[in-house]
C-alpha cells in the first residue's frame, strides 16, 4: 500500500473526529483578538472554495457550502457520539449492537440529546456575541453570530421547531419507561425456537445475542489456530 492511500484513509476515518473536537474549541475558547488572526479564515478559504466548486459542477448552488456548515453544526452531538462509540469498540474489542430509533409518523425521531444540544449551540452562540460585542471583540462577534445564524437555519430546515418538541418529548418518555424484568433463565437453557420473538426489544435495543455468538465463534477459532 502506497503512503499516499495511507494518509488519505487516515485523512477520511479520521477527519469527522478531529474536526468535531476542533469546532468545540472554536465554538467554547474564550479567545480575544489578539489571537483571531484574518490568517485563520484563509486558512480554511482553499477547502471551501473546494467544496462550492464540487457542488456547483454536482449542480447545486456555491453558497450551499453555508448550508452544509450549519449541517456539521447540528451533527456536532451525533458525530462526537459516534467517535466515542468507535472508542469504546477500539478498547473493549467488542461489536457495539445496532439500535433503531424510535418512529413516528413519516420520520425517524431523533434522541432528545442530539435535538438539545444545536439549541444549545445557538444560545451558547449569542451570548458569545454579547459578550464579545461589549469587549468590542468584532472578528470573534461575527464568528460567533454566523454560528448562531448558520445553525439556526439548520434546525429549521432539518429538524423543525415542532418535531423539535416531538423528539425531545418522546426522549422524556422513553426515559421514564422501564421495561418489566423478565425473569432469568438456568443456565444451559435453550430458546424454544417456535417462541414469539420480542421484536420490540430487538429495535429499540438491539440483539445482544450478536456479540455472544461472535465471540463464541471468535473463541473457537483461536482454539483450533484459525484466525
Amino acid at each position: 500500500m502506497r503512503w499516499s492511500e495511507v494518509f488519505l484513509r487516515t485523512n477520511y476515518m479520521a477527519s469527522i473526529a478531529w474536526s468535531s473536537f476542533g469546532l468545540i474549541f472554536l465554538l467554547a475558547f474564550p479567545y480575544d483578538s489578539r489571537l483571531l488572526s484574518p490568517f485563520v479564515f484563509l486558512a480554511a478559504l482553499p477547502y471551501f472554495l473546494a467544496m462550492g466548486t464540487d457542488l456547483r459542477d454536482a449542480g447545486h448552488r456555491f453558497s450551499d457550502v453555508f448550508r452544509i456548515y450549519g449541517f456539521n453544526l447540528v451533527l456536532l452531538p451525533v458525530n462526537l457520539a459516534g467517535v466515542l462509540k468507535s472508542f469504546q469498540q477500539m478498547f473493549s474489542a467488542e461489536k457495539i449492537p445496532f439500535v433503531r430509533t424510535p418512529k413516528v409518523l413519516n420520520r425517524t425521531a431523533a434522541p432528545a440529546l442530539y435535538v438539545i444540544v444545536p439549541y444549545l449551540i445557538v444560545a451558547f452562540s449569542l451570548l458569545t456575541l454579547y459578550r464579545d460585542i461589549s469587549h468590542q471583540n468584532v472578528g470573534n462577534a461575527i464568528f460567533a453570530a454566523f454560528n448562531a445564524v448558520a445553525t439556526g437555519a439548520a434546525i429549521l430546515m432539518y429538524i423543525g421547531l415542532w418535531n423539535s418538541v416531538v423528539d425531545v418529548w418522546l426522549g422524556l418518555l422513553n426515559f421514564l419507561y422501564v421495561d418489566v424484568k423478565k425473569p432469568k433463565q438456568p443456565a444451559g437453557f435453550r430458546i424454544d425456537p417456535g417462541a414469539p420473538v420480542d421484536w420490540q426489544g430487538i429495535l429499540y435495543h438491539g440483539d445482544r445475542r450478536l456479540n455472544r455468538d461472535s465471540r463464541t465463534s471468535r473463541d473457537r477459532r483461536r482454539r483450533i489456530g484459525v484466525r
